[in-house]
């Protein structure tokens, strides 16, 4: 008897992948820049130090600015003065041009009944001319001081937002992946500041034929896996597949987005992506390495009665070392997967059961 490794042929599922090489990005890596100038008073983030939206990176020196805004204040607070005084003559004006008009309407029907001479008429118009002459005034300079007023809350506001934006904030919840300032550190405008990463998910994006792209549809399951250690592989799905052909290579980009990689892998991580296009279930599995090939044909040797049965097999979907039987053998047979070099049809074998051997799924 010759000794062989068996295995017995199971029923699972499998699926057929097609599999890219990619090197894994963040969703979201921006450069964090200055929107003033001014020396760098303090640094508040380092380098892989995780921060939420809104947390305060670095603080710019803006002393000059907080002198402009308080002295804007306190010109603010004089033209709001000034200004509630202008209308309050306004408001005495209007009053005694309204009294005046009324009083100039009554010496008029006096004059027309000859009971007041022409003289007294004029004067009354005479001083009314005057109150509205001088409520042009008051109205003109009441709108000039409103005027100011404006002009000066409009300074208070860009004075305001300098000093805003001399504190340098964080525009998401991320990782600090480069500081590039110092305190002390004149910054100018536009300056890069911080490199700040969104690890949640991480995207791999992968290049493939315009005919293996069709095969594929957003949702589908991925897996990732460490192009460095086989036995790190994170559980993905396919999010985006772009709608155009790239001229130049003739690939379509289909990006995957990893689940809870919780720091596993990290941005610029080189991986195997392994995009599934469909999934049997019920099939017959075996190992792959209990398959022989030749002459374009495939064989495999089951184990019946303690001896050798050499069977043509027709294949289908391969996955993970593990190989599909359309044709040629059953669930429960016990297919040898070592040994198989000294065997011929009708052998006499002893059968030693792998660990390769799985329960029904």
């Amino acid at each position: 008897s010759i000794p062989v490794e068996t295995v017995v042929a199971r029923l699972g599922s499998i699926s057929q992948q097609i599999v890219s090489t990619a090197n894994l990005r963040a969703k979201r890596d921006v450069a964090v820049t200055a929107q003033s100038e001014g020396v760098a008073r303090e640094v508040l983030a380092e380098e892989g130090d995780f921060v939420k939206a809104g947390d305060l990176l670095c603080r710019l020196d803006a002393t000059q600015n907080e002198i402009q805004l308080q002295s804007a204040r306190q010109k603010l607070a004089q033209a709001r003065l000034q200004l509630e005084k202008a209308r309050i003559l306004e408001d005495k004006s209007q009053v005694q041009v309204r009294n005046t008009s009324e009083e100039f309407n009554r010496y008029q029907k006096l004059f027309e009944e000859q009971l007041v001479s022409e003289r007294e008429v004029a004067e009354i118009k005479y001083r009314l001319d005057e109150l509205k002459h001088d409520l042009l005034v008051s109205s003109s300079e009441s709108r000039e001081l409103v005027h100011r007023v404006e002009e000066l809350e409009a300074e208070i506001k860009e004075s305001e937002l300098e000093i805003s934006r001399a504190e340098i904030r964080a525009p998401f919840s991320g990782y600090v992946t480069q500081r590039l300032v110092d305190v002390g550190q004149m910054v100018k405008n536009l300056d890069t500041l911080f490199q700040l990463g969104d690890f949640q998910p991480l995207l791999a994006e992968v290049f493939l034929s315009e005919q293996e792209a069709g095969r594929i549809r957003t949702g589908r399951r991925v897996s990732i896996i460490s192009g460095i250690d086989d036995s790190v592989r994170i559980e993905g799905r396919v999010a985006r597949i772009s709608p155009v052909v790239d001229e130049s290579t003739g690939t379509v980009k289909v990006t995957a987005e990893l689940e809870q990689h919780r720091g596993v892998l990290k941005p610029g991580a080189f991986v195997r992506v392994a995009i599934e296009t469909d999934t049997r279930r019920g099939a017959v599995l075996i190992p792959k390495r209990a398959v022989i090939e030749e002459e374009e044909q495939r064989f495999v040797f089951l184990v019946r009665d303690n001896e050798a049965r050499k069977v043509s097999v027709r294949t289908g979907y391969e996955s993970e070392g593990e190989v599909e039987i359309l044709e040629g053998v059953q669930a429960g047979e016990s297919v040898v997967v070592a040994g198989q070099g000294s065997l011929k049809e009708g052998s006499r074998v002893q059968s030693v059961h792998n660990s390769e051997n799985k329960t029904n799924a």
